[in-house]
């Protein structure tokens, strides 16, 4: 059946109003601009693959799979549907259905076999003793550098952090439908982390981690907040929130904590917090819909430009890849110049000096 998956979420897909009230800030309806590219469409074509008026085809998959999973449009829901979860679920019917891209079906290969999303088994964690857990994720396992960053943070900090030799947290499994793939790498997950509590990197390990395995995880903007001595560094800088951080997490004021720590001044863009705009990174579109991820990226680096701060901070390793290009892009056309950092970096500058 085409909606095995779908009928765990009957009522949810019933209780959608059709209001459009998920118009108002969906980045991917906001460049495409048809109906079946909002919240209220996708779901809609859900609700056909449901109920058998509809039938899955090609064009079904690529409109559910234009979705960055920025929860913007649940966050803004009257009827608190969990959309992500619902576009979850019609994933993993079409991908059953045989609908799975290449790129997507070689990312899930990538994953089974290397333990992580780039297909690289020369990524490995800097495994050492310690007494925190530290997740670091398939995106900064490929930035060592940064891995290690951290690491050395957490140590100036006080804190002795736990690395093991690591696996995806099989978060890109379950966003793009292979279910069958994660039931058996979330196995082989919690073997390798039994522990309740966890300190995680990147926003998106540490949303699913604690949504998915149900872990009392903090992201390690909390656990530096904690430990971080005041700093003044005298910079002028606008933050961009991850989705996942400040939607899924409700991480939004310890960054901002941070950064007034560290003698920042901080210029706040129009839509932050909950409101904020995605960058064009996440839900496996920058995997399969690279110029649709681009310009959604473009749309957000304007809005940082337009504070006037010279700097972009942000926490989330995929923010900082898409807004880096963006700025890239937009400084290259003579639409205006500015820096993107992570995190990462700026603390580690105020705890060098």
């Amino acid at each position: 059946m085409a909606d095995k998956h779908l009928k765990d979420w009957k009522n949810e897909l019933n209780i959608c109003i059709r209001c459009a009230y998920c118009f108002e800030g969906c980045p991917v309806f906001k460049i495409a601009g048809w109906e079946t590219d909002s919240a209220r469409g996708k779901i809609i074509l859900a609700y056909g693959i449901l109920t058998g008026n509809l039938k899955p085809s090609q064009y079904i998959a690529d409109k559910i799979f234009q979705c960055t999973y920025c929860r913007d449009c649940s966050e803004r829901c009257s009827a608190k549907v969990s959309v992500v979860d619902v576009l979850a679920a019609a994933r993993a019917d079409l991908v059953e259905a045989g609908f799975a891209s290449d790129t997507h079906k070689g990312m899930a290969k990538n994953v089974e076999e290397t333990g992580n999303i780039f297909g690289d088994k020369e990524i490995k964690a800097p495994v050492q003793k310690g007494e925190i857990p530290v997740y670091i994720g398939c995106q900064y396992l490929a930035r060592p550098n940064q891995t290690k960053m951290y690491l050395k943070i957490l140590e100036k900090l006080g804190v002795k952090p736990l690395v093991k030799d690591e696996i995806c947290c099989g978060y890109p499994l379950h966003a793009l439908g292979f279910r069958k793939e994660f039931a058996e790498h979330k196995k082989k997950f919690l073997e390798l982390f039994p522990e309740k509590e966890i300190v995680a990197l990147c926003p998106t390990c540490a949303a699913f981690i604690h949504e998915d395995y149900k872990k009392n995880v903090k992201h390690i903007t909390q656990f530096i907040l904690e430990h971080l001595p005041e700093k003044n560094l005298g910079l002028k800088a606008t933050y961009h929130d991850p989705c996942d951080l400040s939607r899924v997490m409700n991480i939004t004021e310890e960054p901002r904590e941070i950064l007034k720590k560290l003698g920042i001044e901080l210029v706040e863009m129009p839509r932050n917090r909950k409101t904020s705009h995605c960058c064009g990174g996440g839900g496996g579109i920058l995997m399969s819909d690279v110029k649709l991820s681009d310009e959604i990226g473009i749309v957000r680096i304007k809005q940082a430009i337009e504070t006037g701060a010279p700097l972009l901070i942000t926490p989330c390793p995929t923010c900082e890849q898409v807004l880096k290009k963006a700025a890239a892009v937009v400084s290259e056309k003579g639409d205006g110049t500015i820096q993107v950092k992570n995190l990462s970096d700026i603390v580690w500058k105020a705890l060098k000096t």
